[in-house]
């Protein structure tokens, strides 16, 4: 089968756009006081310390994405260099995992935004409409969305900057840490701070589609990772300094960093500041659905997925049917949200949806941590010509710790929510039994199975 070959759209500044509307979103909105609750005045450390876990922990990915820019990472990697079963695993996770990311914002924001509406509309279908306006922005190619990414994530700067220059310019700074809940409060506080540090393995899906890929991919994550370094860090600092370090009082806060501004800011910065934190949630929205639609085009491919879905838009040549294939999966987890939660017995449509939706992308973390390890054996040639390049001892230790943050934080979710996993293990087995007939099929139509998996498809950039 030929590729067809992908736009190259993504500038660094938008690599950087996406990876931080990415990792923010309105995690640190809504999160910053329970994470307070738990690490006391320590909080801008334990910050810290989660984004170098976390940054570390996509050490691997880097290396990889460097070598061997390509749409679809999770099943690329996995199959040139574990096996091609666990590249079609690895991409099947990523995709439901990042269809329960997309279900997550669509039902936050349909929870924000139905009280506003003049009459009363069923909110699964306020949150259905999220999606689909953000498929309708997709059907005119990849590069308007990128620069729709790029305002919204400016705008989520920009109103967490006013905070921090506000705040900071009223009330004294002080590093001294003050552990209320003691040594292990402030460890559940670095896991809560992991949880909404996710997020930077986005770029790594889009390395046909961006200029200068091998290195542009390391340049935008470490000033990505800078980034949200800074305002993570300085956003918490001042946070602590303006709240009363109560437990029961900071989890009665239902939007904290505004409460925390009031007197603080004019009355009309602190509405745009919230609004910012919107921005956030769909920042993080788009990275997802911009993403993560490659791995279907990935497996398309190959044709692990039907042929047609590797298509590209003739004015775009972005993969339009692999997004729109993607929606559905999105727009479906979406609708019956409240029906699947009650099936599975959990409270919140949001709970059950965050938790699959790390489980989903933490497990693509782990298996191209592996692969990673393969790639100065497998594909020598890329190793050491690859922009970003790590000595053997530094990617074996940095994929041990990769491995050992993602699937550490994989069990502590999983253990709150163990639906969860059992929802996993039934789908891995549906996609087994579908790959194996697939494969089966492919072979008895004539289809060279090995000959397939010996080529690396798509496009290196053309220099």
């Amino acid at each position: 089968m030929n590729d067809e070959q992908l736009a190259r759209p993504i500038t660094l500044l938008g690599g950087v756009a996406i990876i931080v509307g990415a990792v923010i979103g309105i995690g640190i909105f809504v999160q910053v006081a329970p994470i307070t609750a738990q690490a006391g005045s320590g909080t801008w450390l334990a910050v810290t310390i989660a984004i170098i876990v976390s940054l570390i922990g996509v050490v691997p990915l880097i290396q990889i994405a460097s070598a061997l820019p390509r749409a679809g990472g999770g099943y690329i990697y996995g199959s040139r260099l574990l096996s091609p079963v666990w590249g079609a695993l690895t991409s099947f996770w990523a995709i439901l995992g990042g269809a329960s990311s997309t279900a997550v914002v669509a039902w936050g924001m349909a929870f924000f935004t139905a009280p506003l509406l003049p009459f009363e509309v069923p909110l699964n279908l306020v949150a259905v409409a999220w999606p689909l306006a953000f498929w309708v922005l997709y059907l005119f190619g990849l590069k308007l969305a990128m620069w729709v990414q790029i305002i919204m994530a400016a705008h989520m700067i920009l109103g967490l900057l006013f905070y921090i220059g506000f705040v900071s310019a009223q009330v004294p700074i002080d590093f001294s840490i003050e552990l209320t809940q003691g040594m292990g409060g402030f460890l559940v506080g670095c896991i809560l701070c992991y949880s909404v540090c996710m997020g930077f393995q986005v770029v790594a899906e889009l390395g046909e589609e961006m200029k200068n890929a091998q290195r542009n991919i390391p340049i935008s994550l470490l000033i990505g990772g800078i980034v949200v370094w800074l305002l993570y860090g300085a956003t918490t600092l001042l946070f602590v300094q303006t709240v009363p370090l109560d437990p029961d009082a900071l989890r009665a806060m239902d939007r904290p960093l505004v409460n925390s501004a009031q007197g603080l800011m004019p009355p009309y910065l602190i509405t745009f500041m919230w609004l910012g934190g919107i921005s956030a949630g769909l920042t993080s929205f788009n990275a997802s659905a911009i993403a993560l639609p490659r791995e279907i085009l990935a497996m398309a491919r190959d044709r692990v997925l039907p042929g047609y879905l590797a298509h590209l838009g003739e004015n775009t040549h972005s993969p339009l049917r692999a997004v729109s294939a993607f929606f559905v999966v999105a727009l479906s987890l979406t609708f019956f949200g409240e029906q699947i939660a009650a099936l599975l017995g959990v409270a919140s449509v949001l709970d059950l949806f965050g938790v699959m939706a790390g489980t989903g992308i933490l497990m693509l973390t782990i298996i191209i941590s592996v692969a990673a390890l393969r790639l100065p054996t497998v594909m020598r040639e890329r190793y050491e010509s690859a922009f970003f390049r790590l000595p053997i001892p530094v990617l074996y230790a940095t994929v041990a710790l990769s491995i050992l943050s993602a699937g550490g934080f994989v069990f502590v979710v999983v253990s709150e929510l163990p639906t969860v996993m059992a929802v996993y293990g039934v789908y891995t087995v549906g996609i087994l039994i579908y790959y194996f007939l697939r494969v089966r099929w492919l072979k008895a139509n004539g289809v060279d199975w090995g000959e397939v998996q010996a080529r690396i498809p798509g496009f290196d950039e053309e220099r």
